[in-house]
């Protein structure tokens, strides 16, 4: 059967081709291990940039061939980015992480991306997953297709995942395909191919090559109907004209439907719905045919988010790719396009810094062009390329509007901004910092060499501009460098990073808890420093009281004395003896929320000296502090878990095991369905409670803290932590 390069392989036969579009950008998200990597490998294979399919398990793909992703710590947690060519059209592909606690990429990739491709597993069980990442998609007013992947491992109807899907989105899904199923040698069904809904077209998958056209079972004809029939259902509800063609029993022209389904699309009213298996290319090039006719132009996406102003409203009918086309339903709006006026405009949305090429910007070129010897930001360019995984190849041709630029030793440039060949052109965006949840894992970095002491600082600082999800917690009261991030995996990572990009080797341990100590009830006590050593002798007396205060009001000090018992030009240094005490208290910890008065004391006209009364004063406040019935305080931060209602009941139960106070419980707008527990947690408990969280939420939960706040720690508990911790 003959074929033409528009495509009656993989479902592309009905749709009409076109003058080449700009570049666009394309982001594969979903949770780690759906084939995000695979799915990348098989378009590069497909459109012919590379000459196999790769795959991750031997090593052989391009994706994840960042040496921290091949370490001990695996896959799913760096961005790996590729270029194609496909049907005459360039595409730059940005492949995200993966795992939970590694998606800051994902909401910096999705600043710039034309359109967001959501991988899952055919499995309704696991969609809760897919939640988060759907409610940043309709916070972000992403168009996005979805990618049910190994549908060799299909065991469900595919009405079972779609609606599963739909529980978790806002927008509707409309299917595009139905699958074609045979009895396998075992006796168990496989899928072997699809049915186009548009087309109407039946393919079968071929190993190493395109699908090939077949005649449509007649056992799948009704089947096919009925969800064809939804489909264009679900298509009439934005569209008049059609609605009035289904209510008539007329059949919309092929060509009138693929015109409605890109232009619902860009509208972002609807969630196409596609599958195959990415491990072996099926389904990969019907995907991508959707995406180079549906995909909006790149000024469409400049214009949605305010970069261009906007200009050409769309004719109606047109593919959102930017091609002209016959008006469909006359007066329908269709997506925007913003004007390129041919001034350079680009978004820098990642920075990272790798050895050998130094601080290195990606960006998004909205308008003009951006090479080698312009001027950017008021800087002016050295090389400039693309990233093959952590290497650079450099480019001889600029970077029109719509391609994604790697620039070496971009100095000053902050992540987040717009710019143009002068400056500036916005503030940092701190939709990038928003977006970022507050860390709540830690660990306290040692570097294994003291030469690289002085440079662990300034490696930290570069990691947290490449990932603002990472934040640097300098902790003076226990000597501490403390770096938190989102998880294990997510500081694991960092400990990875710095080895391999700065050469620093570090150690990780946990974080010293902040314990303090206070008192119960009010003290006195009376310090006296003698002694006589031949010459000058030192003398002083005095006599202290000291009184707990509510919590967070920290140390005041009077002086009550009269009479000159003790006198002024003495004072600070008892106050400075004072603080002395105050360091360590009777359990070992600094003391905290007392009022602490002087009352009386002695002095000797020749032995008395600043030294004397401190001594004295420390003495003073080190035997009340003994007698006050000290108590240990730790801290407790308010902390926040999100997760499926249907682990709520786990999610109460763990924080209760790690005697958190539960606050409040609420259910969530977004993600669909999730519930919000509000608790105030210990310190001591977090690290213990972020393992147990993810257990009882299958690594769903999203957890974040806020600054801690003292309370007292119970009776026996409160006597073992200050055992187990003091120093």
């Amino acid at each position: 059967m003959s074929t033409t390069m528009n495509g009656t392989r993989d479902g592309g036969a009905a749709m009409p081709d076109r003058a080449p579009a700009a570049p666009r950008c394309a982001a594969l998200i979903g949770p780690y291990g759906t084939g995000k990597t695979s799915l990348l490998e098989a378009m590069l294979w497909i459109s012919g940039t590379t000459a196999r399919l790769g795959r991750v398990s031997d090593g052989s793909a391009r994706g994840d061939a960042w040496p921290e992703a091949r370490g001990q710590i695996s896959g799913g947690l760096t961005l790996n980015t590729a270029r194609i060519d496909y049907l005459g059209e360039r595409w730059t592909i940005l492949d995200c992480p993966g795992a939970a606690d590694c998606r800051q990429d994902m909401r910096d990739v999705l600043s710039v991306a034309d359109v967001a491709v959501v991988v899952c597993e055919p499995d309704p069980a696991r969609v809760e997953a897919l939640a988060p990442i759907f409610a940043l998609l309709e916070r972000t007013r992403m168009p996005h297709m979805v990618f049910i992947n190994k549908v060799d491992t299909l065991s469900v109807r595919v009405a079972e995942i779609l609606d599963a899907l739909q529980s978790v989105s806002r927008r509707p899904l409309v299917l595009r395909e139905v699958p074609i199923r045979e009895h396998g040698p075992g006796g168990g069904e496989r899928v072997v191919g699809h049915v186009d809904l548009a087309s109407e077209r039946a393919y079968r998958y071929r190993p190493g090559s395109a699908s090939e056209v077949v005649r449509l079972p007649a056992s799948l004809s009704a089947r096919e109907q009925d969800a064809r029939r939804v489909m264009l259902e679900t298509l009439a509800d934005f569209d008049d004209v059609l609605l009035e063609q289904l209510l008539d029993e007329t059949q919309p022209p092929r060509a009138e439907i693929y015109q409605d389904l890109g232009r619902e699309f860009g509208r972002e009213h609807i969630v196409p719905v596609f599958f195959g298996t990415a491990l072996e290319g099926f389904g990969v090039r019907r995907l991508m045919k959707a995406l180079r006719h549906e995909t909006p132009d790149v000024t469409v996406t400049a214009c949605r988010q305010g970069i261009l102003a906007p200009g050409e409203m769309m004719a109606d009918g047109a593919r959102a790719g930017g091609e002209s086309a016959a008006a469909g339903a006359a007066g329908a709006e269709a997506p925007v396009r913003g004007v390129d006026d041919g001034r350079m405009r680009a978004r820098v949305f990642k920075i990272l810094h790798l050895p050998h090429l130094g601080r290195v910007g990606l960006a998004r070129v909205w308008s003009g062009t951006v090479a080698e010897g312009c001027d950017f930001a008021g800087q002016r360019l050295g090389q400039t390329g693309m990233l093959d995984g952590p290497a650079l190849i450099r480019r001889s041709d600029p970077a029109v509007a719509g391609e994604v630029v790697v620039l070496p030793r971009l100095e000053t440039v902050p992540p987040g901004v717009l710019v143009d060949a002068t400056g500036i052109l916005d503030e940092p965006d701190d939709r990038r910092h928003v977006q970022a949840p507050a860390p709540i894992a830690a660990v306290t970095l040692v570097a294994s060499r003291a030469a690289d002491e002085t440079k662990l600082g300034a490696a930290l600082s570069r990691l947290v501009e490449e990932d603002p999800s990472y934040r640097i917690d300098p902790r003076p009261e226990t000597s501490e460098t403390v770096l938190m991030g989102q998880g294990e995996r997510h500081l694991a990572l960092a400990v990875e990073r710095l080895r391999l990009r700065f050469g620093i080797e570090v150690e990780a341990r946990p974080p010293k808890i902040a314990f303090r100590e206070t008192l119960r009830r009010p003290a006195g006590a009376r310090g006296r420093h003698k002694r006589q050593s031949g010459g000058h002798g030192q003398f002083a007396d005095v006599s202290i009281e000291v009184v707990p205060l509510d919590r967070g009001e920290g140390f005041h000090f009077e002086d009550r004395t009269v009479g000159g018992s003790v006198p002024r030009n003495y004072v600070p240094a008892v106050e400075a003896g004072i603080r002395d005490a105050l360091t360590t208290g009777p359990l070992g910890f600094p003391v905290v929320d007392v009022a602490v008065a002087l009352l009386d004391g002695q002095h000797h006209a020749v032995d008395s000296s600043d030294m004397a009364f401190r001594t004295a004063a420390r003495q003073a406040m080190a035997d009340a502090l003994a007698e006050g019935d000290p108590v240990l305080l730790e801290p407790l931060r308010p902390v926040k878990v999100t997760a499926p209602g249907t682990a709520t009941a786990r999610m109460h139960a763990v924080l209760q095991a790690a005697r958190g106070q539960i606050m409040g419980l609420e259910a969530v707008a977004q993600p669909v369905g999730w519930d919000r527990i509000e608790a105030l947690v210990p310190d001591v408990e977090l690290p213990r409670l972020i393992i147990d969280l993810a257990a009882a939420t299958q690594g769903l939960a999203e957890i974040t803290a806020g600054d801690p706040r003292l309370q007292e720690a119970p009776g026996k508990l409160g006597e073992r932590l200050a055992r187990t911790h003091a120093a």
